[in-house]
């Protein structure tokens, strides 16, 4: 019995045992879908166990998806987030003599003169990779992470099985409500990205040099593992070993533990917020307290999940945290309008009031009692029960956004998460104001409407000449048509050139404003050349616009 005959014979197979294991564990609507002549069943998910239960017994790429699931309270409800979450890729490690041979075909060198040891125990183990601890010949101490073998394959072959099954239950409402092929296709970038570890050596030096320093810490407050680039291959990653204690088994004064939250939660915020690329699994596992007595130290590990948001997104974000801080319902509707889409029609009074009481809600507690993590889940709760569907990334954020305040109301249970966050939130507001990303939105708005206006008047003669002519169902006749359309595309021109001179003029303050900061797109002489030179084009085309309009007036 096939959903979707496929190419591969392994896919094939796959797919019978798949449909074994769905039906033994009672998915009775799945049946329906299946079986001839059988009762039709309301469209609907197993029970959250079940569902568990089901992607135990289908193995690593399955548990891997209700991993990715479990990061998506706009699709799932709550209770089953709780159960996914649970999901485990604990599983035995391979022995030495396998590990050996994988490491002797990752070198062109023997591993005798890269390494002066590594331990034959695995010290973790997981469904795609283990890691072992090894010392470099300097002394220095590492962490091998190696990849099972033939995991690519088994990962490949699932993933076709799956978009064949996301094909076939895209007929129905299940597939509609949760776009199913969008939704296999985010999980096979994600999932194939993970394997391989190039990318997380990527990830991971472009998060240290992200994170090295701030205005929100010391320098050296925050580590990221150092990557052994010519000991990293697609299938081995060989990372700094760091030392340290994690973060749910510190034992500080009060004081240092509040400082130590604040720091954890700058580190996530600042990611999110000013550089657009977070660590989308900060767990307490992969936080460590690497401080001493007189310091609040934190290392960031395990770069294997990192989220990358577009400039677009990342500015509905804030608009988002903005009006939830400043209790704006409408404004919050707007911005999961904006980041969400629907096949359906939206009703965008109902979410706004469905906002509005929510914020409410929230609002009545103090602001150290607001649990941020809460409130914007139950945001996506709205979206998903009006038909809106999120990108993935927006899991991801609430899921990173609820892990770091866990972390932090575990060291200080009074944490202000929202006012240690404002702070970030506003100098992302205030990149955004005097930063290049007005500029290039101010220029392109600006070019935009100078190209809708000079083509204004064209549009609208062949308008007319197509009314004259009947050819819109309305016969229309003008009077001295040639002449006011003349005079139309003079106002049109001038508007035209009144927009550009407001533009350059803008452009070239927000130039001027940025050659006043600690600038670093452009070198500070050429900002000035070009803020100076667009200031005085904007300045004399609009003195040049006002004069010829009063000589046009007193003739």
């Amino acid at each position: 019995m096939f959903l979707v005959a496929s190419k591969s014979p392994a896919a094939n197979q796959r797919q019978k045992e798949i449909i074994e294991i769905v039906l033994r564990n009672g998915w009775n609507y799945f049946r329906s879908r299946l079986v001839k002549d059988a009762q039709p069943e309301e469209p609907s998910l197993p029970l959250p166990k079940v569902l568990r239960q089901i992607l135990i017994e289908l193995g690593p790429t399955f548990i891997k998806l209700g991993q990715l699931l479990s990061t998506r309270p706009d699709l799932l409800n709550p209770e089953y987030i709780s159960v996914l979450e649970t999901l485990q890729n604990k599983v035995p490690a391979l022995p030495w003599s396998k590990v050996e041979t994988i490491l002797k075909t990752a070198w062109t060198k023997p591993q005798w003169e890269l390494f002066a040891e590594i331990q034959p125990e695995a010290i973790a183990a997981g469904s795609l990779a283990q890691v072992h601890r090894g010392k470099l010949l300097d002394g220095k101490v590492v962490a091998i992470k190696i990849q099972r073998p033939g995991i690519s394959q088994i990962i490949e072959r699932d993933l076709e099985v799956l978009a064949a099954f996301a094909k076939w239950f895209s007929r129905d409402k299940i597939g509609q409500a949760y776009d199913l092929q969008s939704l296999v296709e985010e999980f096979k970038v994600s999932l194939l990205g993970e394997l391989d570890f190039r990318r997380e050596a990527r990830n991971t030096e472009q998060l240290s040099d992200n994170l090295t320093s701030s205005s929100f810490w010391e320098e050296g407050q925050v580590i990221v593992p150092q990557v052994y680039q010519d000991l990293t291959t697609e299938v081995v990653l060989t990372l700094e070993w760091i030392e340290g204690i994690k973060l749910d088994r510190v034992d500080l004064p009060e004081a240092r533990k509040k400082k130590l939250a604040a720091l954890a939660t700058q580190v996530i915020m600042k990611q999110i917020y000013l550089d657009r690329m977070f660590h989308a699994d900060p767990h307490p596992g992969n936080f460590l307290y690497v401080g001493d007595e007189k310091q609040e130290r934190l290392a960031l590990l395990d770069c294997g999940m990192v989220a990358v948001l577009d400039p677009r997104t990342q500015t509905i974000l804030t608009d988002l945290l903005v009006a939830i801080v400043y209790e704006h319902p409408r404004r919050v509707a707007q911005a999961i309008r904006e980041l969400g889409f629907s096949k359906l029609d939206v009703d965008l009074r109902a979410i706004e009031s469905s906002f509005d009481r929510l914020l409410r809600r929230f609002y009545t507690r103090p602001i150290e009692e607001i649990n941020l993590a809460e409130l914007l889940n139950e945001a996506l709760r709205i979206p998903r029960e009006n038909n809106i569907q999120m990108p993935g990334t927006i899991g991801l954020f609430v899921k990173t956004v609820a892990n770091v305040e866990g972390i932090a109301r575990s060291l200080d249970p009074l944490f202000p998460f929202i006012e240690v966050a404002r702070p970030i939130v506003e100098q992302a507001i205030r990149q955004r104001i005097v930063g290049q990303q007005l500029f290039q939105e101010t220029a392109q708005s600006t070019l935009y409407l100078s190209r809708l206006l000079t083509q204004f008047p064209q549009r609208l003669e062949i308008l007319v000449d197509r009314l004259e002519r009947s050819e819109l169902g309305v016969n229309v006749g003008w009077r001295s048509e040639r002449e006011w359309l003349q005079s139309w595309r003079r106002g049109i021109d001038r508007l035209t050139l009144a927009v550009v001179a407001v533009g350059s003029a803008i452009a070239g303050v927000l130039l001027l404003n940025v050659s006043t900061q600690d600038s670093q797109m452009l070198p500070l002489t050429v900002i000035l050349f070009w803020s100076q030179g667009l200031l005085i084009a904007g300045t004399t085309l609009g003195i040049w616009l006002v004069v010829t309009s009063g000589r046009q007036k007193k003739d």
